[in-house]
């Protein structure tokens, strides 16, 4: 994934509407279930996806940034983030400090590349599943 500075558009909305309104998604009761979706199909859990939004919104921030932002422990924020390194939805990379020492800033996936990504793990798994399903007709 290539890293570049996520520049919002009056379109996108600005930083921390995305987790505001994915809150809002969440209290209203749909066909479609998002998160289970993706918790389901992609093994991106409801509090992960929150991490992703608030790092798209927070470019190049530190664990204990996104931590404070959500109000979490650093140590769940790094268990989050996990599935997220997995998938290259957020990297990570180091930046030397003024004391010698390494910090780690991450940067998310665009949103679009995500929906893109997203469409095609639901496409891959509708066709496993249809697959399976074929092979339980009795002829």
């Amino acid at each position: 994934m290539e890293i570049v500075d996520n520049e919002l558009t009056e379109e996108e909305g600005l930083p921390d509407e995305r987790v505001v309104r994915f809150e809002q998604l969440l209290d209203e009761k749909s066909e479609l279930e998002l998160t289970e979706t993706m918790a389901t199909v992609c093994d991106i859990h409801i509090a992960a996806f929150r991490v992703y939004l608030t790092v798209l919104d927070h470019p190049h921030s530190t664990i204990a940034e996104i931590a404070d932002i959500l109000d979490r422990d650093q140590s769940t924020i790094g268990k989050q983030l996990q599935p997220l390194y997995e998938q290259e939805l957020v990297t990570r990379y180091p930046r030397t400090v003024s004391n010698g020492g390494v910090k780690f800033l991450h940067v998310a996936q665009p949103l679009a590349e995500t929906t893109e990504w997203l469409q095609h793990e639901l496409d891959r798994w509708t066709d496993s599943v249809m697959a399976q399903l074929t092979q339980l007709r009795v002829t």
